[in-house]
């Protein structure tokens, strides 16, 4: 009878994204997650074949694990998401500071659907504009996370809520073509479940 297994596949993701968080990726080698395992290097060429084949699969299983969240509004998203920079810089580095594959999207937004609909029904726009403003958004939520995950910045919460707060308006300015301060007092109000 062969021997029972003790090391699953998740326990070495598991190992991996913890040696990541401590070390950074640079400190990721098959030797390194068989020392955090306590094991010998057998299990994860069993269950992976190779190191490369672990760091594919390794961005989309730390995405489930810190990146999907409930949220109860639009900002509570970008909240989510700049507290994961700012808690787990060396894992937010190894997701979005890499050389992407072919195929491979520039974000990762595990709640896209669901904040686009959010932005559709709250400020009556399509689905187009609604996206756009999205995107946006992420490219603003990204910027502020590369900087406070490579310390250049170091922002409170409330100085993030500020910061998104204000570049909404902005974004909403934009896409509703609000001309007037009580336009945008109108479209803020709208918003309350979103920022």
């Amino acid at each position: 009878m062969p021997p029972k297994k003790r090391i699953f596949r998740e326990d070495i993701l598991n190992a991996a994204l913890d040696i990541i968080r401590r070390g950074g990726a640079q400190a990721l080698t098959v030797r390194t997650i068989a020392g955090e395992l306590s094991c010998s290097t057998q299990p994860v060429y069993s269950e992976f074949g190779s190191l490369d084949a672990l760091k594919e699969e390794l961005p989309s299983y730390a995405a489930k694990r810190y990146l999907h969240f409930s949220a109860g509004s639009y900002k509570d998203f970008a909240l989510g998401f700049l507290r994961f920079a700012q808690t787990e810089k060396e894992l937010f580095k190894f997701l979005y500071l890499r050389r992407r594959g072919p195929g491979e999207t520039l974000l990762d937004d595990a709640n896209y659907e669901e904040t686009v609909m959010l932005l559709q029904r709250n400020l009556e726009m399509s689905e187009q504009d609604a996206r756009e403003m999205h995107r946006r958004m992420q490219f603003q939520c990204y910027a502020m996370g590369v900087m406070m995950a490579t310390d250049y910045l170091e922002l409170s919460e409330e100085q993030i809520g500020r910061e998104l707060t204000d570049f909404y308006r902005i974004m909403l300015r934009h896409y509703k073509s609000v001309q007037s301060d009580e336009e945008l007092r109108y479209w803020l109000d709208r918003s309350r479940h979103l920022i």
